[in-house]
């Protein structure tokens, strides 16, 4: 990731607003020391425990989802003009799922509703009672002006908080607008706060986690550096005011008489560089923790191509025009991310729908092996609403049209990037390792000509006893937790602790994780 401007990676880390510098994960502070994985699921998101030099005919490969289907229609009075970019979802462990999306009604007023699901793809509305609308209170909509804004699962919560909303509130008042926060026992009856965390707008989704590991709320939102980019902040206290940098020239993105935007207040951890083609700026964020390994943000940036510049301009309804497209991003502290500039989820048809606008939301429901994440899809481009204020006769035509709605793209687990070689085949190496357990587990994919062998190489980097690629039994399937058999069913526990390495042999297959485990203990 190339720094922007007005931070480098220094000056953030010895900030006050850092705060969240995590230890790379060296048992004694060396640079070849090895990686304590322990009993840990571990995903290959970047180089971090991959030894480069041993690798030959592997490369790291971005996995877009396998399915991406329609889950929700704008067909409810006060979805008339379809969903607004804005969706996230929370999976609490009870069965039931709740999806959270705004929508507008003829008028073009915000609305904010829930939808829930047990399967993750078949979604119902609750009769919540709790607005009226045209004269009934039979609707799954909210009493909150919340549209810009995610919800998540607060696990350092008490029980009556526990589901968190962060949303702006207020527009565009000085005195008053800004970021607040809501909480939730149940996802469905909501207390809001007065208390403004925040006195900017930043215009966009704000996405939190609690990362446990610095026992901070990280908080993800919009920021202009110079264009739409990524900043984040890390406080103890949700329910109290953040500290940000008051020095810095104040961005009044509406008139100064209306409530500014972010710049510099806070770094910026995820902006467009070099490699970006012109006028590409980013929209959203949806950065989430993974919840089933260690060490591992992923984030579904909404990279917004802006129709600028003399390749665009002359397709632009305004100054304010273009498409999206989902990237996606990890990083193993949530500071340094590294963005993937290939679409996860690309702009074009789905489901049967040529999409101009996709934007994912943060969240992710899991059944089974596979994971369903959530995007609002628009058929028009980012002008088109604006225009349609202008326009009524085009606004008459485009409500005769199909606004899209929200999709679920299904995705295996950890699979968003693996490990891949084709036909000839080739191996990796992993960096120096130590674990906890006495088995093994792999999440693989390996069918027809396709396979694995896994060696586990001592300290001189030779195979230990019974540990070869000889000895490995041949792994052709497609499991999320595969147990590594080898031939003479050694002691695998024998080595806990002591300096290892993995080496990978594979064919026409792809390797997602793998993890050390006790075999008494339940899989992550």
């Amino acid at each position: 990731m190339t720094s922007p401007p007005s931070w480098n990676r220094r000056r953030f880390l010895q900030s006050g607003l850092a705060t969240a510098a995590l230890p790379i994960f060296s048992s004694h502070g060396k640079e070849d020391a090895a990686i304590a994985v322990g009993s840990e699921r571990q995903l290959f998101l970047d180089d971090f425990l991959i030894d480069t030099a041993k690798t030959k005919g592997v490369a790291r490969s971005l996995n877009r989802p396998s399915r991406i289907e329609r889950v929700l229609k704008p067909d409810q009075p006060a979805e008339r003009f379809g969903f607004i970019f804005y969706c996230s979802v929370v999976d609490d462990g009870s069965g039931t799922a709740k999806l959270y999306h705004g929508s507008y009604d003829l008028e073009k007023k915000r609305h904010f509703a829930v939808s829930t699901s047990e399967d993750g793809l078949h979604w119902t509305n609750p009769d919540l009672g709790q607005v009226e609308f045209q004269g009934s209170r039979h609707n799954n909509l909210l009493p909150l002006d919340a549209v810009e804004t995610s919800v998540f699962l607060d696990p350092n919560a008490p029980p009556e908080k526990r589901y968190r909303m962060l949303y702006s509130r207020y527009w565009p008042d000085p005195e008053k607008a800004g970021i607040y926060l809501a909480s939730s026992a149940d996802g469905i009856h909501w207390t809001a706060s007065d208390t403004r965390l925040l006195p900017f707008v930043p215009d966009s989704q704000h996405c939190a986690v609690w990362d446990a590991e610095i026992r901070k709320y990280v908080i993800y939102t919009r920021t202009w550096n110079p264009v739409r980019a990524i900043t984040r902040v890390a406080v103890e206290d949700l329910e109290k005011p953040w500290p940000y940098d008051t020095t810095t020239p104040t961005r009044f993105h509406w008139g100064k008489d209306k409530v500014p935007t972010l710049s510099h207040e806070f770094p910026t951890v995820m902006a467009v560089d070099e490699r970006d083609p012109e006028g590409v700026q980013l929209y959203t964020n949806a950065i989430s923790k993974y919840p089933w390994a260690a060490n591992a943000y992923v984030g579904f940036p909404a990279t917004y191509q802006t129709y600028n510049g003399p390749d665009w301009k002359d397709r632009a309804l305004n100054g304010n025009d273009g498409t999206f497209d989902v990237q996606f991003a990890s990083s193993r502290d949530g500071i340094a991310w590294d963005r993937r500039r290939s679409p996860y989820v690309a702009a074009g048809y789905h489901d049967g729908l040529d999409l101009r606008l996709v934007s994912m939301g943060p969240g992710f429901v899991r059944r089974g092996r596979e994971l369903y994440q959530y995007f609002v899809g628009w058929p028009h481009r980012h002008g088109h609403p604006s225009m349609w204020e202008k326009d009524m006769a085009l606004r008459e035509e485009w409500l005769q049209k199909d606004l899209g709605g929200i999709y679920c793209a299904t995705q295996r687990v950890d699979g968003f990037v693996s490990m891949e070689a084709g036909y000839p085949g080739g191996s990796f190496t992993t960096k120096p390792l130590t674990f906890d357990g006495d088995r093994l587990l792999l999440n693989l994919h390996a069918n027809g000509s396709g396979g694995v062998k896994v060696a586990l190489l001592g300290e001189s980097g030779e195979p230990l006893p019974g540990f070869g690629e000889d000895d490995c039994k041949w792994i052709n399937l497609d499991e999320i937790d595969h147990e590594v058999k080898w031939k003479a069913d050694p002691e695998l526990a024998q080595h806990t602790g002591n300096s290892v390495r993995l080496r990978f042999t594979l064919r026409n297959a792809k390797v997602f994780a793998f993890q050390f485990m006790k075999r008494d203990t339940q899989k992550s």
